[in-house]
């Protein structure tokens, strides 16, 4: 029952783990073998999809309600991306003056009507912070419907923007794959520019957004979210990190930001993220930095990361209260328990410890799950049972009359998004085995009409399992590999799945 790492481990999974416990392995290589044995890094595309940093403490969803433009995407189903980018880019146009573009532009060239040149080169040492919090947060404000106030943003970051040629500036020294996009970026920043792009030299060594933005060291992460729109799933930028890039940068406080900006920044979480693993996912460093808040370490970090289905960026408000509180104890419980478990025993109580807690919240009457009291034995002891009973297929031979309700949808993006209802125990089995979770015990379920359950696939790959009350037509839950929330795209194509289905 004890720990097993006086023998190492012959699955090539826990031997990662052997290796990094017992050979000393630096923290960033593990991450290095890490991402490489894993699908690609699916979570910041959900996780992190804030375009508006104020979205968590406004309860609206970005790309939604963050303009009035945006509510047409119900209708159309365009992404949130695709009329947010729309909204920004008539922005930076209306920035450079409605008759001239970037490209036809010659450097040095004077916008007309004159800007006021606001922009000043700092003198002396600024006061660490210099109310950067209240000044990020005031300026998102000000961003908010801009189908509105369009033209009075146009004219505040003129103002700060000053000579046309700092946009050419900016786009020469980043280069040709990234300098549009910086670019743009960057003047819709400029309120923040603390020296004028015109003083960077090229030779210095220094980044040109270091230059326009920073007083004090920035960890790499958040450098890399300005130019990371191309292969990484996004084309847009995450203006969450790139307003933690600026308060730190500026000699700020994530802490005292969170307050305004609705984000989950506890006390010293922001030391804990400076001393974070280079990584380009900052959802990562943030995992890191508050499991070592929480009094862990970097064996309880991998542990939790391989646990796949706890990794989340815990300072974000996206998960309800329950969830995070559930997440919070499970981590304590690890970190206090960390000798006394395998790195492989880890694993399997994290995959059963979500287990029950998504079936304390589908059964209501059943009281949340706690860590209060459990011991160590009896918890490995249910992992096992729980791991055991996934291996065994659950009414294999039974059939059930399906609803009626499968549905093909094609998006804008040309994705195939498929609802099929799974008829039989095999197919029950099949998809608690691919998804890894227990959707084969509900064979019963279906044979006595109490659920139903489809599994929805993207370009004929199964991305969530759908449960469905089938007498009131009603969503009981929708989960994905190893009981993943469904993210924002999921979510909104299942909604729209179940009002067709009412519609019926």
């Amino acid at each position: 029952m004890g720990r097993k790492f006086y023998k190492k481990p012959h699955n090539w999974r826990w031997q990662k783990f052997y290796k990094l416990k017992n050979s000393k392995v630096s923290l960033d290589d593990s991450l290095g073998d890490y991402h490489k044995n894993k699908y690609g890094h699916d979570y910041d595309y959900y996780w992190n999809f804030l375009r508006d940093p104020l979205a968590d403490i406004n309860q609206y969803i970005s790309g939604v309600h963050c303009c009035e433009d945006c509510y047409y995407s119900y209708i159309g189903m365009a992404t949130d991306e695709d009329i947010c980018e729309y909204n920004y880019q008539r922005l930076y146009e209306k920035i450079i003056n409605d008759d001239k573009t970037v490209q036809n532009i010659n450097i040095g060239e004077k916008l007309t009507p004159p800007y006021k040149m606001g922009l000043q080169e700092l003198k002396g040492s600024p006061i660490p912070g210099n109310h950067i919090e209240e000044r990020l947060e005031k300026h998102f404000r000000n961003l908010n419907n801009l189908g509105q106030n369009m033209d009075l943003n146009v004219e505040r970051l003129q103002t700060a923007i000053g000579d046309l040629s700092n946009i050419e500036v900016i786009k020469n020294a980043v280069g040709p794959k990234h300098g549009e996009f910086v670019a743009k970026w960057a003047c819709l920043l400029s309120p923040f520019w603390l020296r004028s792009p015109q003083t960077w030299i090229k030779d210095s060594g220094k980044p040109i957004l270091d230059h326009l933005f920073t007083l004090y060291d920035v960890p790499e992460m958040l450098k890399q979210q300005w130019t990371l729109s191309e292969g990484h799933r996004r084309k847009y930028i995450p203006f969450k990190w790139i307003c933690w890039y600026i308060i730190i940068g500026q000699g700020g406080s994530l802490k005292k930001a969170s307050k305004l900006f609705g984000w989950k920044v506890s006390g010293k979480f922001q030391h804990f993220l400076l001393h974070a693993p280079n990584t380009i996912y900052p959802m990562e460093s943030c995992l890191y930095a508050e499991i070592h808040r929480l009094g862990g370490n970097q064996l309880d970090f991998m542990r939790v990361m391989y646990g796949r289905i706890l990794v989340i960026d815990p300072t974000e408000h996206s998960c309800d209260t329950s969830y995070s509180t559930f997440w919070k104890n499970t981590v304590l419980w690890l970190i206090r328990n960390r000798e006394a478990i395998s790195d492989e025993e880890s694993s399997l109580i994290i995959d059963w410890a979500v287990h029950r807690y998504t079936e304390s919240k589908r059964n209501q009457d059943q009281g949340d799950f706690g860590w209060k009291g459990r011991r160590v034995n009896n918890v490995l002891e249910s992992s096992r049972e729980y791991a055991a009973q996934l291996s065994m297929p659950s009414w294999v031979g039974y059939e059930w009359k399906g609803q009626g309700w499968d549905w093909s949808f094609t998006d804008e993006k040309n994705d195939v998004w498929d609802f099929f209802e799974l008829t039989n125990g095999k197919q029950l089995f099949d998809e608690g085995t691919y998804m890894k979770h227990c959707v084969s015990s509900y064979s019963g379920r279906c044979v006595s009409g109490t659920s139903a359950i489809f599994s929805l696939k993207k370009n004929g790959v199964g991305v969530i399992t759908i449960e469905v009350n089938p007498k009131s037509c009603t969503l009981v839950q929708s989960l994905g590999k190893s009981n993943r929330r469904p993210n924002i795209e999921e979510t909104k194509l299942i909604k729209l799945w179940i009002e067709r289905i009412n519609r019926q």
